[in-house]
């Protein structure tokens, strides 16, 4: 896959900073949300009734929690677009050093190039934080899972 353009840089920065704002204002309001229901009188009518809005407020900071991590990964994604990243926006990670693997092998003749892996275009319209090709991303998931 070819290295995105200056243009499709400032592009998806745009979409990232967007998205970027709209996660914060919806953390912050969940936040807000979680912590009136904490503060809501505990004396409540039913034992039920304060079993749900304990299982709603453990899920508003399931939330939360999950948000938080995409607004890390977005933040990190526009670090990458400015040049600050550990590696260029849009390259994937652990494609480069499978590729720096295996030109190290013995017997393998050296191209002289540096490994370039860049996730599909396809998948970086479709989430512009993502910092690996699809195929990396479900060992990634799969290793979460097992963990």
């Amino acid at each position: 896959m070819p290295k995105p353009t200056k243009t499709e840089l400032t592009k998806y920065r745009r979409i990232l900073k967007q998205q970027l704002a709209t996660l914060k204002g919806d953390v912050g309001s969940m936040r807000d949300e979680a912590l009136r229901a904490s503060d809501q009188d505990a004396s409540v009518d039913h034992l039920a009734d304060q079993g749900t809005d304990n299982y709603d407020q453990g899920f508003m900071l399931g939330l939360i929690e999950n948000e938080e991590e995409t607004i890390k990964l977005i933040e990190e994604a526009i670090d990458r677009i400015d040049g600050e990243g550990d590696w260029s926006f849009g390259q994937c990670p652990q494609c480069i050093e499978a590729a720096e693997v295996a030109a190290a092998k013995p017997g393998k003749k050296k191209a002289g190039k540096k490994a370039e892996a860049w996730i599909p275009k396809a998948r970086l319209e479709y989430l512009p934080w993502a910092r690996y090709c699809v195929q990396h991303q479900e060992t990634e998931e799969r290793n979460r899972e097992s963990a």
